[in-house]
């Protein structure tokens, strides 16, 4: 018999802030972090705009100092999403239950600094101002922090939570791309359903706000040249005039509990988990139909869906369509918000921080405002509006889609506590 699955803690790190009341009191209003940024001298050439965490302290969340010299900004955001949502689920570490506890997390690409990198490569430099990889073996590897690596593999994030809150249970890491966030709590709950373990701590984390991962975006001709002259106006996912996305950092980490377990300690629960699809890239409505289906419900009793809207016209498209197909008719009576334009696009954190705001949507039967309204290409039933309205929300979905990573979409429940 499948176990119950019940959110009890919330732990989102964004360009809004650090926690879930400071994180909803933004979305609530319709508050953009997205602004200009500066990575110092000699970036001229470099996009400016981007949502960066502000005023970010790692040392609050990190009690090992000495930790954070192999902790990249993706895990320090990882290690504080992680503490928030095991603060906030009333949990301290170590864990009671060790064994029965563990963390999966949505990774991936953890870009290196420069500084560290141009001093490598200037002790290896030959007589004729090429590299001599001869000399980076003798002198420019040499130059690099011992640790160096230790600061940059995707299975970090995973393993420095689990060691401070003494997760002993199941431990892994999903780099599906946009999706990974969303897929590692989707993986969480597999493991809770089947009775593997009564507590999982799990989300996404991820920075891209750096010389090194917007230059890889910018190669890759996908950020919006308009967001450079109006930042916080400019990302517009499903518009006929989205142009690309802007960056974002952050992490958006969730505990996950099997019923009884939360029952028995007392845990205050967000909602139920009920269902959660999966499929390849363009399978968005293969996605959402498989998580319909788990949690025996029509597409027609969804009253919320927070959205992906990537902002690239053509993964737009494609996630409309899938809407369309899922909902049919029912796509009228269907709320739809999307927090891209609050947060910025936050790579492998993205779908579990949307996750958290569908949780909180359904929590306070609240429909969140979108921060650029959008002008469709073809006509749409759609709700959405400038200003947060009330309506009962009894399921809620989330998806995340596209962009370099699989299609996921999750269905939660208003938890009555039967």
């Amino acid at each position: 018999m499948k176990k119950r699955v019940v959110i009890t803690g919330l732990g989102p790190v964004s360009a809004l802030g650090e926690g879930a009341d400071t994180f909803w009191s933004g979305i609530a209003a319709g508050r953009s972090g997205i602004d200009r940024v500066s990575f110092g001298e000699g970036d001229g050439a470099l996009p400016r705009t981007a949502a960066q965490v502000p005023d970010f302290d790692p040392e609050k969340y990190v009690t090992q100092r000495k930790s954070l010299k192999v902790m990249a900004r993706d895990i320090q955001l990882a290690m504080a999403g992680a503490s928030l949502a095991m603060k906030d689920a009333g949990l301290a570490a170590p864990v009671a239950e060790p064994d029965r506890s563990g963390v999966i997390v949505g990774a991936g690409v953890l870009n290196h600094e420069l500084d560290e990198l141009a001093y490598s490569i200037q002790n290896s430099i030959g007589e004729k101002g090429n590299l001599d990889l001869k000399k980076f073996g003798q002198d420019g590897i040499p130059a690099l922090f011992p640790l160096w690596l230790l600061k940059y593999l995707p299975n970090m994030p995973a393993c420095h939570i689990s060691i401070l809150y003494d997760l002993r249970g199941f431990n892994n890491t999903i780099t599906t791309g946009s999706s990974a966030g969303l897929q590692a709590v989707g993986e969480a709950f597999r493991i809770l359903e089947r009775g593997d373990a009564d507590l999982m701590l799990a989300g996404g984390a991820d920075s891209k706000v750096n010389p090194v991962g917007i230059s890889q975006y910018q190669v890759m001709k996908v950020l919006s040249k308009a967001a450079e002259t109006n930042p916080k106006n400019a990302y517009k996912p499903f518009d006929t005039a989205a142009d690309g996305f802007v960056v974002g950092e952050g992490a958006g980490f969730l505990v996950l509990e099997e019923l009884e377990h939360a029952k028995k300690r007392g845990a205050k629960i967000y909602a139920e988990i009920t269902g959660f699809g999966s499929s390849g890239p363009s399978g968005c409505a293969t996605a959402m139909k498989h998580a319909l289906e788990e949690a025996e419900i029509a597409a027609s009793g969804i009253s919320y869906l927070q959205a992906c809207g990537l902002g690239i016209p053509e993964e737009d498209t494609l996630e409309l369509e899938a809407l369309e197909k899922t909902f049919g008719g029912a796509i009228k009576d269907l709320s739809v918000g999307f927090s891209k334009p609050n947060i910025g696009f936050t790579g492998f954190a993205a779908g579990a921080l949307d996750l958290i705001v569908s949780t909180l949507s359904l929590q306070q039967n609240t429909v969140p405002p979108v921060v650029t309204r959008p002008q469709f290409k073809k006509s749409s039933s759609f709700q959405w509006g400038e200003k947060s309205r009330s309506k009962k929300i009894q399921h809620a979905m989330t998806s995340a889609f596209g962009f370099g990573g699989q299609s996921a979409s999750m269905v939660i429940e208003a938890y009555e506590g039967v």
